[in-house]
């Protein structure tokens, strides 16, 4: 994403999804934040039989999970996991929200969140001054609370976006995309 408009990490990921199946069938996706950094390598990025969640302990939140339902930081989901959640919402604009709209989605489907322990799973946030333009979404808590009515028609199905530049390099690929407004 290019430019000062409002945040839409969500719609993100969906675009990162779809951008990579442009290059290769994969059938794993671990969605990290960049601004996180994983604190022990034995813990994993792969998919398993269920969605996971790898970020289970960050600093930010003194090192333990902030509640049950939390699926932020640093996710994993096999093709067909993401596919049976329609992918991340795109209407999460500003911050919060989505994280809990993504776990709603994937309980909604009759699959489990698993997670490594709290001592696997730690990662450090690289501190960093929230964007004026991140706010939080004063819209979040009653998108939240109707994530099963609106699924089926927001998220990968709906997905609307333009490509505005592609950089390949050897270790990564830049795309800057304009995602809409809010």
């Amino acid at each position: 994403m290019d430019g000062e408009d409002t945040f839409n990490r969500a719609k993100l990921l969906n675009i990162g999804y779809a951008e990579a199946l442009k290059e290769y069938d994969y059938d794993c996706f671990v969605f990290s934040d960049v601004d996180l950094i994983p604190m022990d390598d034995r813990n994993i990025y792969k998919c398993y039989n269920q969605p996971r969640h790898l970020a289970v302990s960050m600093d930010k939140f003194g090192f333990r999970l902030p509640y049950t339902q939390y699926f932020g930081g640093v996710s994993s989901l096999s093709k067909e996991q993401f596919l049976k959640i329609n992918g991340f919402p795109n209407n999460y604009w500003g911050w919060g929200g989505e994280d809990d709209d993504i776990f709603n989605r994937i309980s909604s489907r009759g699959m489990s969140i698993s997670r490594p322990d709290g001592l696997l799973g730690r990662c450090r946030m690289i501190r960093h001054e929230r964007d004026k333009q991140n706010d939080p979404n004063p819209q979040r808590f009653d998108r939240i609370a109707h994530t099963r009515e609106t699924m089926a028609t927001d998220g990968i199905n709906s997905l609307k976006y333009n490509v505005v530049k592609i950089e390949k390099d050897l270790l990564f690929t830049k795309i800057t995309v304009d995602v809409g407004k809010p």
